[in-house]
């Protein structure tokens, strides 16, 4: 960088025509044929870089270059490509039939509704990406070009819309599900439509009933809540008394668990809700399920809500979660870092508490928390109610006991989320017989993260995950494996003493004596080694 810095220096002098003294008075040169042959050099060196970067940024596509080719060229282009890509043609035509008004360009949507509920072919996840554009496409162009001027067609294309859920995706693989944030975002779009269209109100409330009794793939189920304000207290109590009966009637019918009865009763829940009615929320619950955590939970945040501590409190203890050993170790055993089940019940629990002016039962509550499986909100929320000085001492024995907590992978996923580096190197090389190479979900961003200071324990992290990788034969990952020993190999001059463990040689040698016929694993090694050109 000072090198850069001193030529350009030189090359703004020499360009403003200042003499050849001044310059090498500038840099301090004792002989003046050195000062010459540096600001020679320096011209040389700089002459048409800026020209050359000027030029590549008028190429880069963005709008202002585009701007710069013209209407003309620019529709010419548009043209050319609309005549070998339906999809930009679709686009196009869309955007001609916004310039004309509400209705003609709400025409040409409802031919492509009516075209995709007709479909039949099945979309797989090669074709989805451009799916899911098309889909998204028609949903904007709803809510930003139709609804702008005429907000009833918009409304009756946006509930078109949603009805395509069911029929689309049971015929696209939605693994990923970006089909279905689709139709979650167009729920969300209905009830803003809806509150400028001002439909009446218990045409709309019998609407939203057959909607929500419709909800088989869940895109319905916030529903209820986005469509209050265009109901109005007309429309809500119309809406209240249906599903109330709807309710009533699923009741009188045998079975366990009745899919039908658990989303009627969420939608009822959802306007207790947007009314503020907590003990209207709180009677639509079982009075069984009233005991499960979560329950608890959901009850004690809406009493808290409404200033009612000592009602929340009472909810709570009522749903107080039983965690047993065996569950504690099953917990340690997956991973299950901070996921805690009960980790809602708990935190309002400890808001409760405090409201109620329990401040030092929260307070134990938060550290026994960590104490018990290192959850690092516990602990910050612990450390930050404490006196100055006192946090400070506070932390450090936190940080001996995560040092020696139970589970490794917790512990180490708790000091790469503090974040601690130092302190997550020394438990690798304190505990390296305990690394799981399976966890390449932690193992791998921790020793990215850690490896600049601390090589060593990087090292050991991905020399867990290819053992773990070659002894299961997970030929998968193999590809990742090879990218982990080539990492290693590029540790190694920054590893001054591997103390009691492998050098990187050993290792590598050990692991062509277990696993030399793993040829797949080894051509990978090859070819990785190829494209970093060693």
């Amino acid at each position: 960088m000072a090198a850069m810095s001193t030529g350009s220096s030189d090359f703004a002098l020499a360009d403003e025509c200042h003499d050849l003294q001044l310059i090498q008075d500038y840099h301090g040169h004792r002989d003046p044929r050195y000062t010459v042959h540096c600001t020679r050099t320096t011209g040389q060196r700089f002459e048409g870089r800026w020209d050359a970067e000027d030029m590549a940024s008028k190429k880069t596509v963005n709008l202002e270059n585009l701007m710069a080719l013209g209407p003309e060229r620019l529709a010419a282009i548009l043209v050319e490509l609309a005549d070998g890509d339906a999809k930009v043609k679709r686009r196009l035509r869309l955007e001609l039939a916004a310039q004309t008004g509400g209705d003609t360009i709400a025409a040409e949507i409802s031919k492509r509704l009516t075209a995709l509920r007709s479909a039949r072919s099945f979309i797989d996840w090669q074709k989805r990406r451009d799916f899911v554009r098309d889909l998204d496409l028609q949903r904007a162009m709803i809510v930003d070009r139709v609804a702008q001027t005429r907000a009833d067609l918009a409304l009756d294309l946006m509930w078109r819309f949603m009805d395509l859920a069911e029929p689309v995706l049971n015929r696209v693989d939605d693994s990923n599900g970006s089909v279905g944030s689709v139709f979650r975002a167009a729920c969300d779009d209905l009830g803003t439509i809806a509150a400028r269209a001002k439909p009446d109100p218990v045409n709309l409330a019998d609407r939203v009933l057959a909607a929500v009794q419709a909800s088989d793939y869940g895109v319905f189920d916030g529903l209820v809540a986005v469509m209050l304000p265009a109901l109005g207290e007309a429309g809500a109590a119309h809406l209240k008394e249906r599903l109330r009966k709807v309710l009533a009637d699923r009741s009188e019918k045998p079975g366990e668990r009745d899919y039908c009865a658990l989303v009627v009763r969420s939608a009822l829940q959802a306007l207790a809700d947007g009314q503020s009615d907590v003990d209207a929320y709180i009677a639509l619950v079982p009075p069984e399920e009233r005991r499960m955590p979560h329950q608890g939970a959901e009850i004690g945040r809406r009493l808290l809500t409404a200033g009612r501590a000592a009602d929340a409190i009472a909810a709570l203890e009522r749903a107080r979660p039983k965690r047993s050993t065996a569950k504690a170790a099953r917990d340690d055993d997956f991973h299950l870092i901070g996921l805690a089940a009960d980790d809602a019940w708990e935190a309002t629990y400890i808001e409760a508490l405090e409201a109620t002016g329990r401040q030092d039962e929260a307070q134990r509550l938060r550290w026994t928390a960590f104490e018990e499986r290192l959850s690092a909100d516990r602990l910050r929320a612990y450390l930050k109610r404490l006196p100055d000085f006192e946090d400070v001492e506070a932390e450090e024995r936190a940080m001996r006991h995560a040092l020696g907590f139970r589970s490794f992978s917790t512990a180490l996923d708790f000091f790469t989320g503090w974040p601690d580096q130092a302190r997550a190197a020394q438990l690798v090389l304190a505990r390296a017989s305990e690394i799981d190479g399976n966890l390449y979900h932690l193992l791998d961003p921790t020793a990215r993260l850690i490896e600049g200071k601390h090589p060593l324990a990087a090292t050991l992290l991905r020399r867990a995950m290819i053992e773990d990788t070659l002894d299961g034969a997970k030929s998968t990952r193999y590809k990742h494996a090879a990218r982990h020993l080539l990492e290693c190999r590029s540790l190694v001059a920054g590893i001054q003493d591997f103390g009691t463990f492998e050098t990187h040689e050993a290792f590598v040698g050990r692991l062509r004596a277990r696993h030399g016929r793993k040829t797949g694993f080894w051509n990978q090694v090859s070819e990785a080694s190829k494209g970093r050109g060693r």
